[in-house]
């Protein structure tokens, strides 16, 4: 559940140059390193998003031959530092008021995902908002406003931009590592439940030590952020980061905390780092 945090009423809700896009997945030269909820129906992943051709192939499993597809990675997994960033100019979205940051993040994520033109406009985001409170079960621990996690994932896939899962992690590394293997492999933006379960953040991107796709022991360096909170600023957490910037894992402790609402308990996301994580879908793999 995404609800409220001191001060400011959050729906569920230092930098470098927010100027800085990269084209999906480019690797980088050596020299340059210093509970879950699906909707099985996808939407096609957009060329330009996901980098990535897919097509479908025959599979024998006994005497059955089932259709499996196959999505083949762009740029294909090769050894070395590797980087890749999603966002483009124009796909981030401001929350509108201090209730929406789910709203914000989900036009985000789908700015992100689409080929078309960018969609930010308020009455955008009061849609969004309605429905996702909707889609959010056990309105009694949720409170009067926000978005709960379900809501935030339903919103996606029942949308066309899933599937995306609900899903917990016991450590923060181990949360952003798993992130930057669900980018690599899918094409498509994760949600990260920050400020204990009181905000949302969309992570575009990453660099690592290696190709998540290539290497299992790669190690996340940064990811890039997107806060639909900027430019607010809060009395609790300050100021937010500008679109696009890259965030070093270790400073992400000052936003991305395991999951503790005062409002109700949890059992499956207390004390967990939460993602509303990308997943190919059923009978896809990537390679």
């Amino acid at each position: 559940m995404l609800a409220l945090v001191g001060t400011f009423a959050i729906s569920a809700c230092s930098t470098l140059s927010s100027g800085l896009a990269l084209v999906p997945g480019t690797p980088v030269p050596p020299e340059a390193t210093a509970m879950v909820e699906r909707d099985p129906t996808p939407r096609p992943s957009p060329s330009a998003a996901a980098g990535a051709k897919a097509k479908p192939q025959g599979e024998v499993d006994g005497s059955k031959v089932r259709q499996r597809t196959v999505r083949r990675l762009r740029p294909r997994p090769a050894p070395g530092a590797f980087r890749m960033n999603l966002y483009r100019k124009g796909d981030f979205v401001h929350q509108a008021n201090k209730n929406w940051c789910v709203a914000g993040s989900t036009l985000t994520m789908m700015n992100i995902i689409d080929d078309g033109k960018p969609r930010n406009s308020v009455a955008a985001q009061k849609r969004i908002y309605e429905r996702g409170r909707k889609l959010s079960p056990v309105k009694r621990k949720l409170g009067p406003i926000g978005v709960d996690l379900i809501g935030w994932a339903e919103l996606l896939n029942t949308r066309g931009y899933g599937p995306y899962e609900i899903t917990p992690a016991e450590t923060r590394r181990g949360a952003i590592r798993r992130a930057a293997r669900a980018i690599r492999r899918t094409g498509r933006p994760v949600g990260l439940v920050t400020w204990r379960g009181a905000h949302s953040w969309v992570m575009s991107g990453f660099t690592a030590t290696a190709d998540p796709a290539y290497d299992k022991d790669f190690q996340v360096k940064a990811a890039y952020i997107q806060d639909t909170w900027y430019p607010f600023v809060s009395t609790i957490w300050g100021a937010s980061r500008p679109p696009n910037t890259l965030v070093p894992v270790g400073k992400l402790a000052e936003d991305y905390l395991p999951y503790a609402r005062p409002r109700a308990q949890w059992p499956r996301r207390d004390g967990n780092f939460m993602l509303i994580l990308p997943v190919l879908p059923e009978n896809t793999v990537a390679r």
